[in-house]
């Protein structure tokens, strides 16, 4: 299956009297401080100009944030909305929650289509590519609704097609923007892949059936090469590290490797590597029962890899790409690894299991071992992997620490670029010692509650040391809990405007 809510989204130009034509169920139309003087909207002020202008002034006055209103003679469309637009200079957030926004009224509306209007009065210092890639990417991922585990309340959604307007644009820059929805489009689906698989429950999301649904993806991607290594190739390999994790546990560990070669020969590879406990007891070091549920969503590190992959090969990106699926179950029982237990990671290095909970950092150091057989250029893992993540920075950012700083700032570019957030910790010699241990090579935690984030990633960094790496910290930023419990769909977005935009 693939992931794509909208079938397509369209790009348009249009001026006035085209815009009455438009045939849709919903004419979206984002009201700021100059709407009015948009030249595309004179035929319709004029058609009811009274109703309109009397709208954008009360929502440009505070009064109202948005509005419906009736079908203006002489408009095709079968319903129309006025919505306030953010500030110009607002940031990267208020424009991806006001797309968001006008999705779910979309769908509440039960409109079947829908047409956005970027008005000529929309400010010059907003970069048309930018917000047409956004509102693209925005408008598919708010799409998406759950329903996969649900008989008797399946939500149904309604809209199945988007399309956006714009006023007065040349042929050269509707082509360009044209190419921006394109991607957008495509990351969206990328990030409903990834929010789907979080979201299915442990037991329709083990690591073989994370296995099917990947190798599945070659069907409607053909460029992806897949392949998978089950827990004897595993062992073969030596990952003394990887398979602790999954001992205590009836479902067999799977890591799925997905190559896609669209670049230059001769252009060594990034490796991507997800970690993917599809779900987290905690093991013999139990978590609390309290919202153990959302330890489903402990795999989305290997979700985002998923639905990064799948986005590349929808665009036919000219890019060279290995995305590495860590899967495991993390579970009590008589065959668990214990607390003080030694293992043998793929490196040589033994380690000391202090607290089988710190599982995350042992199924990823061999993955992280048997990412240089690649000879990637650079490696990016990425993690739900510390509370200590949501403690310091909560869910805007996701963390980030890096053997290598060119490779950071990359990462932070694109993270603001996309608007999907990160920021730096350090990885200094300091944080070293928390590996210290007097009966192994190396412990998987130590030096107190301190600096958690960084432990963890100190301890992966004995693993990196051939490569540039950078560790991606998204246990505060790949899922929401409470009333709007789901995955997230991050950090896609941020990957796929690093690989696409980055330059690496």
């Amino acid at each position: 299956m693939t992931y794509k809510v909208l079938s397509s989204i369209a790009t348009k130009s249009v001026n006035s009297a085209e815009l009455l034509k438009i045939r849709t169920d919903l004419l979206i139309i984002g009201v700021n401080k100059k709407t009015t003087s948009a030249i595309e909207l004179k035929s319709l002020k004029n058609s009811a100009k009274s109703l309109i202008t009397q709208s954008i002034r009360e929502i440009n006055n505070g009064s109202r944030k948005s509005i419906f209103l009736p079908t203006p003679e002489r408009l095709k469309a079968k319903n129309l909305l006025l919505i306030k637009e953010p500030k110009p200079k607002a940031a990267s957030f208020l424009w991806i929650k006001y797309f968001s926004e006008i999705m779910n009224l979309a769908k509440s509306s039960k409109a079947k289509d829908f047409a956005f209007l970027v008005t000529s009065a929309t400010p010059k210092t907003i970069d048309l590519n930018w917000l047409s890639e956004i509102s693209a990417r925005t408008f598919e991922a708010s799409a998406y609704t759950f329903n996969a585990t649900k008989n008797k309340t399946v939500v149904p959604v309604s809209v199945k097609k988007g399309s956006l307007l714009f006023g007065g644009l040349t042929s050269a820059k509707l082509k360009s923007v044209k190419a921006s929805v394109i991607t957008g489009h495509a990351v969206g689906e990328g990030m409903n892949a990834a929010k789907h698989l979080g979201d299915l429950p442990a037991n329709h999301c083990t690591p073989r059936i994370i296995e099917r649904k990947t190798k599945a993806l070659k069907k409607h991607f053909p460029a992806l090469k897949i392949s998978s290594l089950n827990e004897k190739d595993l062992a073969k390999l030596k990952m003394g590290s990887y398979l602790s994790v999954a001992k205590g546990s009836d479902e067999p560990p799977r890591m799925m490797v997905i190559e896609y070669k669209g670049g230059p020969k001769h252009k060594q590879p990034l490796a991507l590597v997800g970690k993917g406990i599809t779900f987290d007891t905690g093991g013999i070091s139990l978590k609390p029962g309290s919202a153990m549920d959302e330890m489903k969503w402990d795999m989305c590190g290997a979700a985002s890899v998923f639905g990064v992959m799948q986005t590349l090969a929808r665009l036919k990106a000219k890019v060279n790409i290995v995305g590495l699926m860590v899967c495991a179950e993390n579970m009590p029982s008589a065959r668990a690894t214990k607390p003080g237990d030694v293992v043998t990671s793929m490196s040589g290095q033994t380690i000391e299991i202090l607290n089988t909970d710190a599982e995350g950092r042992l199924i990823l150091c061999d993955a992280l071992t048997y990412a240089k057989k690649f000879k990637p250029s650079h490696v990016i893992d990425m993690a739900t992997l510390t509370g200590a993540v949501v403690i310091a920075l909560g869910s805007p950012a996701s963390g980030v620490m890096a053997n290598n700083q060119p490779l950071a700032d990359k990462i932070l570019a694109a993270g603001e670029a996309s608007g999907d957030r990160a920021w730096q910790l350090p990885l200094w010699e300091e944080y070293e010692h928390c590996t210290k241990t007097n009966f192994a090579d190396l412990a998987n935690i130590g030096g107190g509650r301190e600096a958690g984030t960084i432990k963890a990633a100190s301890f992966l960094s004995n693993f990196t040391k051939d490569y540039k790496w950078a560790h991606i910290d998204i246990a505060a930023s790949a899922w929401n809990s409470g009333t709007k419990k789901g995955g997230t769909g991050r950090p896609v977005p941020l990957l796929a405007e690093l690989i696409l935009k980055g330059n690496l």
